[in-house]
């Protein structure tokens, strides 16, 4: 190998935040020490790795590959750290779950319950950042599993289907449209409409549900985290679309009522990721057998 693990680290860094001066200070280094280190690389590799586009260092076409290396290699080489010493001092295994688009832990109790080892042998914590942030998370190792309803496509995932659910229209139980049979998108158009997101996110219900029809929201509010929504949608301040399963427990409560989208409703799955090269890893694929046991158990 030509470059050093800091010439890696410097790699993900300046890849990370685009200059010098803000790698330095990640790393802990000074920005002349860094240059020097990067100079170094190029030196060593025989081309530019970076070049600059204003203020800003972007990876050249060639750089780009090895800072995709960096950004995948650096978390798995702490993370075998972090395995060695917990192994060394039989330590308890840690894993990391978290939940993208919507914060539906609801179900964590139960599941924690079934976990098939005592947990001083297994610690299971949960990442809310994945909720926004979902593909970054399980690619930089702050989670280990990702529960999504999005497959997400990188090629450094592998994914398991995991719960068959479906878009619904989300009310108050006294709203007028609590008790229709089916809503279509023209019934929207002039809602208080309460989303998540004002990206128009593949696979959900702009693209494949109100988009399709051709109507335009007129009043639109964005509330940034799904229990927000339905806290509002419980005391008829507006109506949304999400995920049947993700709000169970506020449907089981009857703090709010869902209403299926079109006669034959909207599927949606959800799936369980990892990363390729956690394979072999025990408390991660453990934990995934489990994740797949509880949410549909043989």
């Amino acid at each position: 190998m030509r470059l050093d693990i800091k010439h890696w680290k410097l790699l993900e860094a300046v890849g990370k935040y685009g200059s010098l001066g803000r790698a330095a200070d990640a790393i802990g280094v000074t920005q002349s020490a860094l240059s020097h280190r990067l100079a170094e690389a190029e030196r060593r590799l025989g081309s530019p790795i970076f070049e600059r586009e204003g203020r800003k260092l972007r990876p050249t076409p060639a750089g780009q590959s090895l800072v995709q290396a960096a950004q995948l290699l650096l978390p798995e080489l702490s993370r075998a750290e972090k395995d060695f010493e917990q192994t060394a001092q039989n330590a308890s295994h840690l894993v990391r779950i978290g939940v993208a688009a919507y914060s539906a832990y609801h179900w964590v109790p139960g599941f924690l319950a079934s976990l098939p080892v005592k947990r001083e042998k297994l610690q299971v914590d949960f990442v809310a950042a994945a909720t926004r942030e979902a593909e970054n998370t399980l690619l930089t190792g702050a989670t280990d599993l990702l529960i999504s309803p999005v497959n997400i496509d990188n090629s450094a995932f592998s994914s398991i289907p995991l719960i068959d659910d479906e878009l619904v229209l989300v009310t108050h139980p006294q709203h007028p449209f609590a008790d229709k049979p089916w809503i279509i998108a023209e019934d929207l158009a002039d809602v208080d409409y309460l989303t998540y997101s004002l990206d128009a996110l593949p696979g959900f219900e702009y693209e494949r549900f109100i988009k399709p029809s051709g109507i335009r929201l007129r009043h639109i509010q964005s509330v940034e985290m799904t229990d927000a929504i339905v806290e509002m949608i419980g005391v008829d301040l507006g109506i949304s679309i999400l995920s049947k399963w993700a709000i169970t427990r506020s449907l089981t409560q009857k703090l709010v009522a869902a209403v299926p989208l079109t006669e034959n409703g909207l599927p949606l799955t959800w799936y369980v990721l990892t990363r390729k090269s956690d394979a072999k890893h025990p408390a991660v694929q453990l934990t995934l057998d489990a994740l797949c046991q509880w949410f549909n158990p043989r």
